[in-house]
């Protein structure tokens, strides 16, 4: 059974990326670090070998989106709502169309690679649901067979908070769904996940990804919550 990767990733726009992050290091930074990660992210898709599409938002920036993504992307406008109602849509929409299983990623984990990716498929043809912890507990990865698929995870669920991984197991327990898990990684939303990726293990594991250039090209200190000594991108 073949899986389907969808990728959500927001348009490159200063302010509608990384908010967090932008309060300390500046908007212009946050945007940066954005476009090095997503990037991270869809090379990670491509080596991957798994049928791939990105859902995007806001709707209207799809010339925008076919610019960052490059030629023969296949691009989804996200629905309407919170994080929950616009995952549980392109779930809907990908079983709809005909998929057996599908993975669904973010674009702010730098650390992911084709081979994770690969095995997030692969533990869909053992598993009825498959999740990805992230170190803030959350989820970077959560996938499901069309069979298995429960929407209800997604529901009234405190997104960005600590709880939103166990909670999710939680419920598929509850719904009966046999749910394989992917190793745990940290992601990126704040100025201490920056600090936490430059440094080692991770920075050197990031070595040669867009990521990691961001990290190496920066000109100012990264991790300073001065406003007037924010990080600088050449």
């Amino acid at each position: 059974m073949a899986a389907r990767l969808l990728v959500m990733l927001k348009a490159p726009i200063p302010g509608l990326v990384k908010t967090r992050l932008a309060a300390a290091v500046g908007e212009e930074a946050a945007l940066g670090a954005y476009v090095a990660m997503a990037r991270n992210v869809l090379a990670a898709a491509s080596a991957s070998g798994l049928p791939t599409a990105v859902w995007y938002a806001p709707a209207g920036e799809r010339a925008l989106m076919e610019d960052f993504c490059g030629p023969g992307a296949t691009l989804f406008p996200q629905a309407e709502g919170d994080l929950g109602a616009r995952m549980a849509d392109a779930f809907a929409r990908t079983f709809v169309a005909g998929a057996g299983a599908a993975l669904l990623v973010g674009g702010d984990l730098p650390l992911l690679d084709g081979p994770l990716l690969a095995r997030g498929a692969a533990l869909l043809g053992e598993a009825e649901g498959v999740l990805g912890p992230a170190l803030d507990g959350g989820y970077y990865a959560v996938g499901f067979t069309r069979e298995g698929y429960v929407p209800e995870v997604f529901a009234d669920m405190p997104w960005s908070g600590p709880e939103v991984f166990s909670r999710t197991r939680e419920r598929l327990a509850r719904a009966g769904r046999r749910t394989a898990l992917l190793p745990e990684l940290p992601d990126c939303d704040t100025v201490d996940d920056l600090r936490r990726l430059a440094r080692e293990p991770w920075r050197s594991r990031l070595a040669g990804t867009p990521f990691g250039a961001f990290l190496a090209a920066r000109t100012g200190d990264p991790f300073d919550r001065d406003p007037d000594n924010r990080l600088s991108v050449p």
